[in-house]
């Protein structure tokens, strides 16, 4: 929705411009004149407020349901088991958010980040504040300890005979003693004692006192020092303790070591050796179990080595997780129920009792989808984490982009396309100067060509697509693998139903479309016409003032074919195509086939890079080394770039028409992606026949029995398989079923013969032979191999068939009707009507109703049928006659009817 005036809002809306304006102004917009622009979130605006205004409210909630049905095998009280229907219903709500309540979620979530910040803040302020308090408090205590310390140092000759010790007891209990410092008995000689005088007493007293004090200041100040010490010890073992178990340092232990050396080692021996006989039950444990430990506490005493010894050498090196785990769970679009218990490390019973609590019965084998094991995921507490299938596919995919380098422009990539018989083939084969149309069958293509056309404005590559409607797949492929589509429409013949199919194609893929008017030499060329129908199809010429090139072409005799060639060169230009020159090759699988003597053949396309002789090539679900490369002419060549379509030889299967190829460099991822594939490819297969079977029996069950044409296929190239795949099934009716039961590329094998003699099937052989076992068997078993070359016959043998197996239509033709005129009664012949034939004839031998007012009460035979006295076998209009209806009494005024039940051939 872009910006538009009011006039030209008008004009969308069939109103007139005033009253736009009157509409704006009352959705509370401002007012504006005719010319003025509106906005796309004023227009959301306006068509809101005219929703409101006529009652219509938007819907904000959403509800999907689904419903599953299966079966379930359950075992009865009796021991025999029977089947159980189980359904589970589902139902997602999703509701549309707010706007105005984002809003005010989202302007409420940034006040709260604001006041968070600003309480963390002032938390920070806070704790500066703090610590600088604490730091000037143990500045001012330090400076008086140095003041006391500074003052005591002239006595501390005298208090030599002072020594403290610490003890740090179990508990982490610290005490201080002091004790005196004991002094070497000095030997005194025998003197006189001195009389001291009054003043030397006092003198003596004084100093005695002071040494007192001074000592005392000392021993205070030793104890501090020792439990700061201590404390300091502590804290640095519990930051120790908190690094080597991640737990908070307050919820260390504190049974520190009682002290150190050997004295130390051999207490916390003791108290070790104490909790685990305390903890084991030593004292009742046989001598068995006392020699055991033992041994192994003389293991540790002769590990240990000397020193200190910390509460974490004791612990067991794994501890139990104190909080639940929380996985990521990568969750893949099926995963079986064993593989989602083992990534939550949980067992597989607790998610199949979840699942039960859900509603659904899986056991550990089964596979239940993303959106299920989201909910068990996040029901148990993990965190679910969608991936992609295709995730080892991406990852591929991203490493060989990497490597690619030396980005050119690049030839391109035309396909042709078309009704049949239109000329495609034709206007290659000018192009080209060869005669390819000629030597196909029945005139028409019916695979995928790739030609690459050296011309005069550069490399072009051409790319043939069948026009047959069974083909459909194979023009859905060129569309997609091509840069320029060039629609090739008869001037003569006009559009087609295929010419649609193949616009759509190209709209589809997003490709460029130029279309070339074919058969202009011939007198009915028509352009005009083509030109109308084209732009019914939207599809406008440039003539017309559309955007779409159109050249006018005769594809036999040349005219035209430049200014084709000229409006691909200039589209391309336009398009400006460049790929990678190096680096591994990238493309697609235009078709692949089974020849005899040089095994699978594949034409691919390169779009990337440069493919060599002997690159490891993954090619759908097979990979293999390429052995040799041949152009569309059969020569070998030992490179092709990008826009070159080549022959490889190398794989060991055919891969399936349409899918990518690359080249790989790891052997080993090539062989991974390529079982990813495979064993993907068997589970949708697996799903399919599942589907197929059941849906089969309810049908069986409620339509009663169905027929089933039989058919084993072969097929030259992969892509006509497909087609022709396609095409059978849709023959398929209610009461004839086409069942392919084998189909594959490449020549009729004598198993081939045996499997459908066994399930008595029809074998067909599309543009393939069989080999000579293969004719031996099947002139044995005396069945018909039908070989085709042309698509046409193949399904109108294969309809025939189908309808020599339906049942025969019966339609019932009324012959004539009779009126009863009287009943004649006889004891010998029993109840006889006189009756008068009013329409067509009544016949003896042919079935009969009798209707009284209009409604058939009787429905039999004539017993005998007379005019006069004589037995005839029919009575035509306006004649009278006498009847007797065997085992039934007629009355007057009813009705014969006779009637007859013809049988047509039903065909499809």
């Amino acid at each position: 929705m872009a910006d538009k005036t009011v006039k030209e809002l008008a004009d969308m809306v069939s109103k007139t411009a005033s009253a736009v304006q009157q509409q704006l102004v009352d959705a509370g917009l401002p007012a504006r004149a005719e010319g003025d622009l509106v906005t796309e979130l004023e227009q959301e605006k306006l068509v809101t407020y005219l929703k409101q205004s006529h009652g219509q409210e938007e819907k904000r909630r959403i509800s999907l349901k689904s419903k599953t049905t299966s079966t379930a095998r359950v075992t009865g009280s009796s021991g025999k088991s029977k089947s159980v229907n189980v359904e589970v219903r589902k139902k997602k709500v999703f509701e549309k958010p707010d706007p105005e309540k984002m809003a005010e979620e989202l302007a409420a979530r940034e006040q709260a980040m604001i006041e968070s910040q600003e309480r963390a803040a002032k938390d920070a302020e806070d704790r500066a504040a703090t610590k600088k308090k604490s730091e000037d408090r143990q500045a001012a205590t330090l400076a008086a300890m140095r003041a006391s310390l500074g003052s005591s140092k002239k006595s501390s000759d005298k208090n030599d005979d002072i020594s403290t010790s610490v003890v740090v007891k179990k508990g982490g209990k610290t005490t201080v003693e002091v004790k005196p410092k004991e002094q070497p008995k000095k030997k005194v000689a025998a003197t006189k004692p001195k009389v001291e005088t009054a003043a030397e007493r006092k003198a003596r007293e004084v100093r005695e006192k002071e040494e007192t004090r001074l000592r005392e200041i000392e021993t205070e100040t030793r104890r501090t020092q020792a439990e700061e010490a201590q404390k300091r010890t502590l804290e640095q073992m519990r930051k120790m303790a908190g690094q080597y178990t991640d737990q908070p340092a307050a919820e260390v232990r504190k049974d520190e070591p009682l002290a150190e050396g050997l004295v130390g080692d051999a207490l916390e021996e003791s108290f070790e050796k104490e909790r685990r006989e305390i903890k084991r039950g030593a004292s009742s444990t046989s001598a068995r179990g006392r020699g055991r430990r033992k041994n192994q506490d003389e293991r540790e005493i002769k590990n240990r080595k000397n020193g200190l010894r910390s509460s974490q050498s004791t612990q067991h090196k794994f501890e139990k997780p104190l909080e639940k785990i929380v996985y990521d769970v990568e969750i893949s679009e099926q995963i079986t129920v064993s593989d989602l218990a083992q990534r939550m490390a949980v067992k597989a019973r607790e998610v199949t009792k979840l699942l039960m609590k859900m509603g659904e019965i899986a056991r550990e084998s089964d596979t239940i989808d993303q959106a299920t094991a989201s909910l068990i995921v996040e029901e148990m507490g993990h965190n679910p984490v969608p991936v992609s299938d295709t995730k080892v596919e991406d990852d591929l995919q991203y490493a060989v982009d990497e490597r690619s380098s030396n980005i050119q422009t690049r030839p391109p990539v035309v396909t042709i396309m078309g009704h049949v018989d239109h000329g495609k083939t034709s206007l290659l084969d000018k192009i080209r100067e060869t005669k390819v149309a000629t030597g196909e069958a029945g005139g028409i293509t019916q695979h995928i060509g790739a030609y690459h056309v050296k011309t005069s404005r550069g490399v072009i590559t051409f790319l043939d697509t069948p026009g047959h409607a069974a083909f459909s797949a194979m023009r859905s492929r060129g569309a997609q693998a091509t840069d320029i589509v060039v629609i090739v429409v008869a001037a003569d013949d006009g559009m087609m139903p295929q010419t649609e199919e193949a616009i759509d194609h190209a709209r589809a893929a997003g490709t460029p479309i130029i279309v070339a008017i074919n058969k202009m030499d011939k007198p009915s060329a028509d352009p005009d016409r083509v030109l109308n129908e084209l732009t019914a199809k939207e599809v406008v010429s440039e003539e017309w003032g559309g955007d779409t090139p159109m050249a006018r072409i005769s594809a036999k005799t040349g005219d035209g074919i430049d200014d084709l060639l000229e409006l691909i060169s200039i589209q391309a230009e336009l398009m400006e195509l460049e790929a990678p020159l190096d680096g591994a090759a990238q493309g697609v699988v235009i078709e692949s086939r089974l020849e005899k003597g040089r095994g699978p053949v594949v034409s691919v396309l390169v779009k990337k890079g440069t493919l060599k002789q002997g690159d490891l090539v993954l090619a759908g679900e097979h990979y293999g080394k390429v052995r040799a490369i041949t152009d569309e002419h059969g020569q070998r060549i030992k490179s092709a770039g990008p826009s070159i379509p080549v022959e490889i030889l190398g794989l060991p299967e055919t891969p399936a028409a349409g899918s990518e190829f690359l080249v790989l460099t790891d052997e080993k991822k090539a062989r991974e992606v390529a079982d990813f594939r495979t064993n993907r490819e068997r589970e949708r297969q697996l799903e399919r026949q599942n589907a197929m079977r059941l849906e089969s029996m309810f049908d069986q069950m409620e339509q009663g029995n169905v027929s089933f044409l039989n058919i084993v296929l072969k097929t030259d190239v992969r892509g006509s398989l497909e087609a022709l795949l396609a095409a059978l099934n849709e023959l398929s009716t209610d009461e004839v079923k086409v069942r392919v039961i084998s189909s594959g590329v490449g020549p009729i094998s004598e198993s081939d013969v045996t499997l459908a003699e066994s399930s008595e099937a029809v074998l067909l052989g599309f543009n393939v032979r069989a080999d000579a076992t293969a004719r031996r068997k099947a002139d044995v078993s005396n069945m018909d191999i039908r070989y085709y070359s042309v698509i046409y016959g193949l399904i109108d043998d294969v309809k025939a068939a189908m309808s020599g197996m339906l049942a025969p239509e019966h339609r019932e033709k009324i012959l004539g009707v009779a009126d009863v005129r009287e009943v004649f009664r006889s004891s010998k012949f029993g109840a006889a009507a006189g009756c008068m034939v009013v329409e067509g004839t009544i016949y003896r031998n042919k079935p009969i109703r009798v209707l009284r007012n209009d409604q058939v009460i009787f429905t039999g035979q004539l017993q005998s049928l007379r005019r006069y006295k004589e037995d005839v076998n029919e009575v035509r209009t306006g004649m009278e006659c006498g009847l007797a209806v065997r085992g039934y009494d007629v009355e007057d005024g009813d009705k014969i009817e006779v009637f007859e039940i013809q049988e047509f051939a039903r065909t499809i």
